[in-house]
């Protein structure tokens, strides 16, 4: 993490190819990430797939799911497969959860009742803390109940990967306060990452526990360079639009989520994440009209990138 700050950049599910996957570490990025749906209204891949992909062709940066749906896998699941990507990777995962429901489709489709995905997710996270050391445990749970149940391979990292949980509302938060080792707010402004930075802290005072030094204090941010404002402004709010099928990115959210704009705009834009306390930055970055996700990667690779390390350094 050059100068302390964690710059990570994910394809948001999509396949970009084994090439650009090997390039974004080659350019210099912190992090390769990936988003996941199983059933969605675009292509989109599952994380344990791709991730296991990104490990294979990488050999030095971070990887893992930004976020992977953790009520959709049953936790001895989710715990088994994520082992298997941290071995792969020799010990680089980050395995980010997050709880969804922003598709109900989903959910019904693999037959996890929406109503309890935040207290699904909660034991989910409790019981693969437990997988992760290797011992033998029991778990009796209002969602789950295992009986002598272990995990063998263990991961390659000693008590497993860092566990982050991505999110927007309060439960998430303190979820992320009493059990995670990192936390990815994603459609928030610099303004609003803080204050859930600070909720986080308080809460985790208040059940006294004490977050770990290297805690992730997180930000997912979509990104789009180009010399023209108007033009990049426009490009990453119809992106947004398209992407989460929501009509209010091109109307009253327009601008509001996303960071946009030449490089010196886009350095000035992430540091103002950066100044509000964010430790890791995870780029969704979109592409201009004509232009393939190789010369994407460069241009942010070639430019904003060593802006942004050099901004760093002298703030």
């Amino acid at each position: 993490m050059p100068h302390g700050v964690f710059i990570g950049i994910s394809c948001g599910g999509e396949w970009w190819g084994l090439d650009a996957y090997r390039r974004v570490e080659e350019l210099g990025f912190d992090g390769l990430f990936t988003g996941e749906h199983l059933i969605f209204h675009r292509p989109t891949w599952d994380a344990v797939t791709m991730c296991a992909a990104m490990a294979a062709v990488t050999e030095k940066i971070a990887i893992g799911p930004a976020a992977t749906i953790a009520p959709l896998r049953h936790p001895t699941l989710l715990a088994k497969e994520f082992t298997g990507v941290d071995l792969i990777s020799d010990g680089r995962l980050i395995l980010c959860l997050g709880v969804g429901g922003d598709y109900p489709k989903e959910f019904e489709a693999t037959d996890i009742p929406l109503e309890r995905k935040g207290r699904r997710t909660q034991e989910s996270v409790e019981i693969l803390q437990k997988y992760f050391t290797g011992e033998h445990f029991s778990y009796d749970g209002e969602i789950f109940t295992l009986d002598d149940v272990w995990l063998e391979p263990t991961p390659a990292q000693p008590g497993g990967p860092p566990i982050w949980l991505a999110g927007r509302q309060e439960p998430t938060q303190r979820r992320a306060a009493r059990l995670a080792d990192g936390w990815l707010p994603y459609m928030y402004t610099p303004k609003s990452v803080k204050r859930t930075f600070d909720f986080i802290r308080d809460d985790a005072g208040k059940v006294g526990r004490e977050l770990p030094t290297d805690y992730a204090w997180g930000a997912y941010t979509t990104l789009a360079v180009g010399e023209d404002p108007d033009e990049a402004q426009a490009r990453a709010d119809e992106h947004l639009a398209w992407r989460y099928n929501e009509p209010r990115f091109v109307g009253d959210l327009a601008g509001k989520y996303n960071v946009a704009g030449d490089v010196d705009a886009c350095v000035e834009g992430l540091f103002e994440f950066r100044d509000a306390g964010t430790t890791h930055i995870v780029l969704s970055p979109v592409a201009a009209e004509g232009q393939s996700v190789m010369d994407m990667l460069d241009e942010i690779g070639a430019g904003l990138l060593p802006a942004l390390r050099n901004a760093t350094r002298r703030g």
